[in-house]
């Protein structure tokens, strides 16, 4: 573990140093706004690194250590690990003004993450100013919007709207593709559903029960040529969803095989749906893996299961990408909102489920 004091004119520097220096998995201890004739922060931070020799090019190899060595540094490490919680948790972290203090607790509290909820806290001067601040970080979501209010089509050398879902397993991507389905017949589009199971697993049943309730037609393709094919046939048709077996996304050649989708050409816009109930680390640790195919927008599921949705507003504003909608249950059709920014920041700022 390594520990390291950073001195910034602001907090939003001091925490673009701590990044560049010790990584993404740093955490902050401590944190301190100095005020004098020259004002600076001071923060406090820590990182938790794997030992990895093989790794290191500069590695020499050192006698082993004893039984008993090993056990001593393990000891250390976990009470020095103890002792740093035990300075987050009595709140001792933060010397901000009292006003800054409350609202970085109140950030906190709906889980976001403490160098965004810093940067927030720098920028606001009340705590009703977090609001207006979050919304305009997020504020590209609302661009999104505006296409579903019954303009589906783009103009392409393809006569309609080709999206496609992706995500882990679990998130809901086929319920969601027919909550989609669902909404652009509302809006009078002609629709066509494709599945791909690549590995041909067989995981492609729930949604030929949707194609048959929804009386739509339904290809189940193996490869990026039989996508170009389905395309083309369905060329007539004003929306085609795309629905993808979920995979672990470490499966190297489980994003191997999307990524051949996207060597054909064909103008795909792609949904990322996340899960809103999961643990915000596990949802950037998955965007990692997903964000090496061209994502166009974030999908939030389960919000209705989430307890706080401080997540969102990590994930948009960590990676830059509009939120399309989020669903609310798994009624279809239905339990689907094509929210704007505003909406969003009150969910986000709120705890409880959606």
């Amino acid at each position: 573990m390594r520990i390291k004091k950073f001195q910034a004119r602001n907090f939003t520097e001091a925490l673009a140093s701590v990044k560049k220096e010790l990584g993404e998995d740093a955490i902050i201890i401590s944190s301190e706004d100095r005020k004098g004739a020259r004002s600076y922060v001071e923060i406090t931070a820590a990182v938790d690194y794997d030992i990895e020799p093989h790794g290191n090019s500069n590695y020499s190899p050192a006698p082993p250590a004893s039984n008993s060595d090993i056990a001593e540094l393990k000891n250390e490490i976990r009470s020095l690990r103890e002792n740093i919680e035990i300075m987050r948790n009595s709140g001792c972290e933060l010397t901000l003004p009292a006003e800054g203090r409350k609202m970085f607790y109140f950030l906190r509290e709906r889980s976001i993450k403490d160098e965004y909820a810093l940067s927030l806290v720098e920028r606001a001067r009340a705590i009703e100013d977090l609001e207006a601040l979050i919304s305009d970080d997020i504020s590209s979501a609302r661009l999104f919007n505006a296409a579903y209010s019954g303009i589906w089509n783009l103009s392409s050398r393809y006569n309609n709207r080709i999206i496609m879902l992706i995500g882990p397993t679990g998130v809901g991507k086929t319920t969601t593709v027919a909550k989609l389905a669902s909404r652009a017949i509302k809006d009078g589009k002609k629709v066509a559903l494709i599945g791909v199971d690549t590995f041909k697993i067989g995981a492609i049943e729930q949604i030929r029960i949707y194609a048959k309730m929804m009386g739509l037609p339904l290809d189940i393709i193996s490869d990026s040529q039989e996508l170009k094919k389905s395309i083309k046939k369905y060329n007539d048709r004003d929306v085609l969803l795309i629905d993808t077996t979920g995979q672990n996304p470490k499966d190297d050649e489980y994003i191997r095989s999307l990524k051949d989708i996207y060597r054909t050409g064909l103008p795909i816009e792609t949904q990322l749906l996340l899960s809103a109930s999961s643990d915000c680390d596990f949802l950037m640790e998955t965007y990692k893996h997903y964000g090496t195919l061209p994502v166009d927008y974030i999908a939030f599921t389960k919000t209705d299961e989430a307890v706080r949705l401080g997540s969102i507003y990590n994930l948009c504003r960590k990676y830059k990408k509009p939120v399309a909608y989020i669903t609310t249950g798994q009624k279809v059709p239905g339990n689907i909102e094509f929210i704007d920014n505003q909406k969003l920041t009150n969910l986000i700022l709120r705890t409880g489920s959606a």
